[in-house]
């Protein structure tokens, strides 16, 4: 009886293992079309949060890194820089954060200017929510309730696994800036290939930026 148990539960597991990676496909293509991301946070009021933070990836928002798993993100300046905090948890299938699974990647990195910052990230075979954001905390006191700070919204995107044309791009453009890891790469082509517009990139840019990878 307990062996006769013992195997309907494996094959359970096994049927929803298979149901679940049936899913994932599915999942993924509709997330191109419904995923509610915004890959361009910050630009809002306060020296902390007002310049851009741009995800380089597709306007919806969706990526799929590949392999190796890269992805990077846009600083622009600003006369009074914060630490950047770069977080990947995993997705549920409606597109929300696993509360029950631990973060992926949890990283602070050092505040900087005009950057472009390419970050190695762990192979998954789920969906990734991928958010950015400046640590303000260091402006709290220039808004004694906190409002302008806590009103940033960060930059959020939906790391998948099946990749489209739009990505292959990308992928090529990332794998290529390792390269230039500690040197700068320009900002035009960039630009072009995310069709960024002047309200996004306008004339306070420089014409390169530096490159660091993590």
């Amino acid at each position: 009886m307990a062996r006769f148990v013992s195997s309907s539960l494996l094959a359970t597991s096994l049927l929803s293992l298979v149901m679940v990676a049936a899913a994932m496909p599915a999942l993924q293509a509709a997330s191109r079309n419904s995923f509610p991301g915004r890959r361009i946070g910050g630009g809002t009021r306060g020296e902390c949060a007002a310049r851009p933070l741009v995800h380089v990836v597709p306007a919806s928002s969706v990526f799929a890194p590949g392999d190796p798993s890269l992805i990077a993100l846009l600083e622009g300046p600003s006369p009074d820089p914060q630490p950047l905090e770069v977080t990947l948890r995993t997705a549920l299938a409606d597109g929300s954060v696993d509360a029950a699974a631990p973060p992926v990647l949890e990283r602070e990195l050092p505040a900087a200017v005009n950057r472009l910052v390419l970050i190695s990230v762990p192979a998954s075979s789920r969906p990734l929510l991928w958010e950015s954001s400046y640590r303000c905390g260091a402006d709290s006191g220039d808004d004694e309730f906190g409002f302008i700070t806590a009103s940033a919204p960060p930059a959020l995107s939906l790391l998948v696994q099946e990749g489209e044309p739009q990505d292959q791009s990308i992928r090529r453009y990332l794998t290529a800036l390792q390269s230039a890891c500690g040197g700068s790469t320009t900002l035009s082509r960039l630009q072009a290939a995310l069709n960024l517009g002047a309200e996004v990139i306008d004339a306070s840019w420089p014409q390169t930026v530096t490159v660091q990878c993590f």
